[in-house]
């Protein structure tokens, strides 16, 4: 990664529910963030899963109200978030691609310059191969480091 961002933390918790079923995980990690015309850039290595032997790049850039990730490594994947849109996108992994599709009901992203810490916050419904998978919540805090 290069040396023109702001070093910051991550802590990502992502909230899935399917019906009564409740999923939480948690990831932290330490990455970069630009601000470039508009637009925020925030970049980080994935933790890895113990058979990892590749890690994964994401990337999250953010403008006018909208969401797009990028994944490459281990797993590699392009989504856009689009509040009150379905998008497509896909999903390779080691066990093959899969379609995606997306119906984004918010993205927030704030960051206070003072406090050098912000957060996003992401809700949507996922389709993974024509099966909806559960509404997600994702919540994001960034802070430099």
């Amino acid at each position: 990664m290069s040396s023109s961002g702001l070093p910051v933390t991550i802590h990502m918790k992502t909230t899935i529910k399917d019906g009564r079923r409740k999923e939480v995980h948690s990831m932290e990690a330490s990455g970069e963030l630009f601000h470039r015309g508009g637009m925020t850039v925030i970049r980080f290595s994935e933790p890895q899963e113990e058979n990892d032997t590749q890690s994964t790049i994401q990337t999250v850039k953010l403008h006018r109200g909208q969401m797009s990730v990028q994944r490459k490594g281990a797993i590699t994947m392009n989504q856009r978030f689009i509040p009150g849109r379905e998008t497509e996108g896909m999903y390779h992994s080691p066990y093959g691609p899969m379609d995606m599709r997306t119906d984004t009901s918010e993205v927030d992203y704030e960051w206070d310059s003072q406090a050098l810490e912000g957060f996003i916050d992401l809700r949507y419904a996922l389709v993974m191969q024509g099966s909806k998978t559960g509404n997600y919540h994702m919540h994001v805090k960034i802070k430099e480091v």
